[in-house]
């Protein structure tokens, strides 16, 4: 009587055991090196200890950032939000700066046409956005 094992094998490969793989093919798996290996350390010469730090480097960063990805997910969306918004940000510092220096030269000058009263608020974002200190000329 067969046993188990033996019945199995004969089920999973019925034409035999399968030849081996000549060393043929480890040959064409070594030569093909990324284009930085290939510049670096076999044409210039750098030291192969570089090449195991490098590649080293490489797999602890992969990981990093594999392990951290929310983190740099969201670090991402928080720096484009901030550059979106930043030149908006900025007009508006402007403006205001500039609506309060118009504010304290009017409070100065005291310039009002005769017969009209309007807030000198009014007068210096006129005159912000491009009017003149006399709102209704």
């Amino acid at each position: 009587m067969a046993k188990p094992y033996e019945v199995i094998k004969g089920m999973t490969n019925p034409e035999g055991p399968k030849p081996k793989k000549h060393n043929t093919d480890l040959r064409n798996s070594k030569s093909k090196l990324p284009w930085w290996v290939e510049i670096l350390f076999v044409q210039i010469g750098l030291p192969e200890s570089l090449l195991r730090e490098i590649l080293k480097l490489k797999n602890k960063s992969f990981n990093h950032y594999s392990n951290n990805r929310k983190k740099y997910y969201l670090s991402a969306i928080a720096i484009a939000t901030f550059i979106y918004t930043y030149p908006i940000i900025k007009y508006t510092s402007n403006n205001n700066s500039c609506v309060s220096e118009t504010l304290d030269y009017l409070s100065k000058k005291e310039i009002e046409k005769v017969g009209i009263s309007v807030g000198k608020k009014v007068v210096s974002v006129n005159y912000c956005n491009g009017g003149s200190y006399l709102i209704f000329d």
